[in-house]
């Protein structure tokens, strides 16, 4: 609505404005006039003009550009740092003892015929997203931006996975993988996603179930994956419709395993199973902390440890 007050101001100015044309065209048509004034009469100051209030549109959003990723490289360069120092350390090993030259490799997907029935791709489709997602949340948290910080973080996540390829790629025992590089793509995209569409971050995890073993064969990744399951988790606590009611404690899963690939599942005669399931759980951070984030360091970091990870045993699968 228009204030009563600036539009009198207004008026005010354009009154003046034609106050002072009206005298200017006088002066000139009775030039030869002399008018005689009073000097006692009351002198009237001039109505000096009432500057009109100007409209400054709103600068544009700066556009994302090379250096805004370099900033927020460099914003994370410890954490970018110390992650690059771990794919080294994980894949120099077989780079050293079984260099070969460059090859490329047909993994599959989820075929009974693949190494893992698709679960290395859910490892690795996974772990890009954590990186992704978590490197995202450090960035904006120092530079403000969030939206810029999910398109550097989700590109310094691809980056990195992409160099742990290249190693891969020079190793007699591995190769690069196409089919893992669609993967970590759709990782990444899908953690940009999350940060840059208003509310998904609160609808919406993708996240790992792990059992613990205590197998000697453990550090070998096909031997982890026979104890994991990954899922969408779509929280219902991120709708406002039920953010004050119980239903901010269910939560409707979308998952994935496979079993019976692992050398000691082949030894024990286990057969070969893919499954797809549906599930309903239960909010463990919403049970746990409540609607508040908590704001103790240690506590905090629970609380998004649980984007992530997914408790055992709260989920009950209804296929």
């Amino acid at each position: 609505m228009c204030d009563p007050k600036r539009l009198s101001h207004i008026a005010l100015a354009l009154l003046t404005l034609v106050c002072a044309q009206t005298a200017h065209a006088q002066e000139q048509a009775q030039a030869e006039v002399v008018v005689i004034s009073d000097p006692a009469a009351p002198q009237v100051a001039p109505i000096a003009a009432i500057p009109l209030p100007s409209v400054v549109p709103d600068a544009a959003p700066e556009a994302y550009q090379w250096k805004t990723l370099g900033r927020d490289i460099k914003a994370a360069k410890w954490q970018v740092l110390g992650l690059t120092a771990a794919i080294t350390a994980t894949r120099i090993s077989t780079f050293v003892t079984q260099p070969s030259g460059f090859r490329f490799t047909d993994e599959g997907w989820f075929g009974r015929s693949t190494e893992s029935l698709g679960m290395d791709k859910m490892h690795h489709a996974y772990k890009t997203y954590v990186m992704a997602d978590v490197l995202q949340t450090m960035i904006a948290r120092k530079t403000g931006e969030k939206k810029a910080a999910a398109l550097s973080g989700a590109a310094i996540g691809l980056g990195l996975m992409t160099y742990g390829e290249l190693f891969d790629g020079f190793s007699k025992g591995h190769g690069w993988s196409n089919e893992d590089m669609v993967v970590h793509l759709a990782g990444a995209g899908f953690a940009m996603a999350r940060n840059a569409v208003p509310g998904l971050r609160d609808k919406l995890d993708f996240r790992m179930e792990m059992r613990p073993s205590l197998k000697g064969d453990a550090f070998q990744l096909n031997n982890q994956l026979d104890d994991r399951k990954y899922m969408l988790a779509g929280q219902l606590s991120g709708f406002k419709r039920f953010e004050d009611s119980p239903l901010r404690f269910v939560e409707v899963h979308l998952g994935y395993y496979g079993r019976g690939f692992t050398e000691g599942e082949r030894l024990r005669g286990d057969p070969l199973r893919r499954k797809i399931y549906f599930g309903v759980g239960l909010n463990m951070q919403q049970l746990l902390f409540g609607k508040n984030k908590p704001k103790a360091r240690g506590w905090r970091l629970a609380h998004g440890a649980l984007d992530y990870l997914q408790i055992p045993y709260v989920v009950q699968e209804l296929n």
